[in-house]
């Protein structure tokens, strides 16, 4: 580190403190329920941008002794199956009886002429984590030892001048927290905003009754029954290569998109759902449902294909746009209808083919059908641009005014 303010200077992380590893167990010592004889468990994958105190661990406190936390120590995550949360760290307060596992790393300052803060600023900084990246360089090993972070070079001024930096990150950062905070209200809002377009295309004249509301002329409320087949079957040639979609492969939400592999429909025409071009699949076991995937099949490959059992299809009759009934199975009205008539054992509940053929749907006539399928579209693209500009709002300009203002207070231009 060159060109540093009079006064700094630079020390290794080891010279300002040290490390304790983590609590090794085993899984027949964990406890199901917290007592004063126990202790929660931190591991690799609490550490996120901040801590996740979800799939928390409870073991007896006696496995855990020196190895308690305390307020200002800083975990680091030091082994994962992930690469990308090695290194990751944060500054830890207000927690009690709490240990951490043997993949993290707990570090202690033991120097009082070093602030806790700025030292938690300085790993979240673009020099610290280009060190890590170094250190990992070529390498497909996801664990880091004490030895390589004990050198990491840490700049460091005066206490005061420690103290003065933090205040200035302090202040920034609360301000771009709030920024980010707004940005992710305005996520929601356009979702919102869809889900009232959806709500104002399939109830347009704003009936409050639960079912069978009041239509506009022309309008007929027609169970899917009558007007869709449901989970019909393809008979074809076993050597036609013919397109299989997992449900990895369907994106949930608003968009109607997949993607799928090819195979010979001799290898897949059993224990498979079967669709055919023009096909509507729609996801029926949790939390797939809620989570909205549902497609029109297009494009498959000799317009035929098969895929997971967990999809209901639906192949619509000549008087049903495809794309005006896609947009009803994105409505929150569907989707709450579901939810409760699923059925089966808790995370494995579906929605029946029973439910699916005796649902009422509002129906319009074909003309009408397209043109607000095609009104919808046009809703969905306006929001996914400004959803794209609010992302890219929080991943990027955000994130690197904070790395832009780390990389001064190190620096020392602040």
């Amino acid at each position: 580190m060159k060109n540093l303010p009079q006064g700094w200077e630079v020390k290794t992380l080891g010279s300002i403190g040290f490390f304790i590893r983590g609590v090794s167990y085993k899984k027949e010592q964990l406890l199901s329920i917290k007592d004063e004889k126990s202790v929660y468990l931190l591991r690799a994958n609490n550490i996120q941008n901040e801590l996740i105190l979800d799939d928390l661990q409870i073991i007896p406190k006696e496995l855990a002794v020196d190895k308690i936390i305390q307020n200002n120590d800083i975990l680091f995550a030091m082994s994962s199956g992930s690469k990308h949360i090695v290194g990751k760290n944060i500054r830890l307060n207000d927690l009690n009886d709490f240990t951490f596992g043997a993949f993290c790393g707990l570090f202690r300052i033991n120097n009082l002429n070093i602030s806790h803060k700025f030292l938690a600023f300085y790993l979240k900084s673009s020099f610290y984590k280009n060190y890590i990246l170094n250190i990992s360089k070529g390498s497909n090993i996801n664990n880091l030892r004490f030895a390589d972070l004990e050198n990491l070079q840490i700049p460091l001024p005066p206490p005061k001048e420690q103290e003065r930096i933090v205040g200035i990150l302090d202040f920034a950062f609360s301000k771009i927290d709030e920024n980010i905070k707004k940005a992710k209200e305005n996520l929601a809002n356009i979702d919102e905003l869809i889900q009232i377009a959806l709500q104002k295309a399939f109830n347009p004249l704003k009936d409050n009754t639960k079912e069978n509301y009041k239509l506009p002329q022309f309008w007929e409320w027609k169970s899917l029954g009558e007007i869709c087949e449901i989970n019909p079957r393809n008979k074809i040639d076993d050597e036609l290569d013919v397109s299989f979609v997992s449900m990895d492969k369907i994106l949930g939400g608003y968009d109607n998109k997949f993607s799928y592999t090819i195979k010979k429909w001799g290898y897949i025409k059993k224990g498979f759902t079967h669709f055919r071009q023009g096909d509507i699949g729609l996801a029926k076991i949790t939390p797939c449902f809620e989570n909205k995937k549902s497609v029109i099949f297009d494009n498959l490959k000799n317009g035929f294909g098969a895929g997971t059992t967990e999809l209901h299809i639906i192949k619509v009759n000549d008087n049903v746009y495809s794309k005006f009934l896609l947009w009803f199975f994105k409505t929150e009205w569907f989707i709450q209808n579901g939810i409760l008539n699923m059925t089966g054992a808790i995370g494995h509940k579906r929605v029946s083919k029973d439910f699916i053929k005796s649902l009422q749907i509002p129906l319009p006539p074909l003309k009408e059908q397209e043109q607000i399928a095609e009104h919808l579209d046009f809703v969905f693209e306006k929001a996914k641009a400004l959803k794209e500009l609010c992302t890219k709002e929080l991943k990027e300009d955000y994130e690197e005014l904070k790395q832009s203002l780390l990389d001064k207070a190190f620096k020392g231009e602040l």
